[in-house]
């Protein structure tokens, strides 16, 4: 009888396999990886103007206004009333971060110089961009 609880206990898994454990770490960060651009986006659709430009990697402050009215800062939805308290509370720890006006291509120009208005003037950014949607450079001819 002694000899059979011996071998029971001789094939039991005695460790921790940390193999798994770091599979499913490793799956989790891609995932959080390819989702993390789409996090930022609010959920109102922006149709923007096309043109080329550069991209940067730094934080920035993103203020989206849809065709039908509606207002995001970064991906909370606000009232024009709720914009420059909330944009004035953001840019006091750091008033040089940009602020980018994703605006639809269909607003009308007097509608995103309110914005511009708000975010320089009452909420004191200092450095103001407006978002456009990338166009393609092989379609783009310079020169020749």
């Amino acid at each position: 009888m002694m000899k059979r609880t011996k071998q029971i206990e001789e094939d039991s898994i005695v460790g921790i396999h940390i193999a798994p454990v770091i599979n499913v770490a490793m799956i989790v960060l891609i995932i959080l990886m390819v989702i993390s651009p789409i996090i930022n986006i609010p959920g109102i659709p922006v149709n923007l103007p096309k043109a080329v430009t550069i991209e940067t990697k730094e934080r920035n402050i993103s203020i989206s206004y849809a065709k039908d009215g509606r207002i995001a800062l970064d991906t909370q939805i606000v009232s024009w009333e709720e914009l420059v308290p909330k944009l004035r509370r953001r840019l006091k720890a750091n008033n040089r971060v940009l602020v980018i006006i994703r605006a639809d291509k269909d607003v009308p120009y007097g509608e995103v110089q309110k914005i511009f208005d708000l975010a320089v003037k009452e909420a004191g950014a200092k450095r103001i961009a407006v978002a456009t949607e990338q166009k393609k450079r092989a379609n783009l001819r310079f020169g020749r």
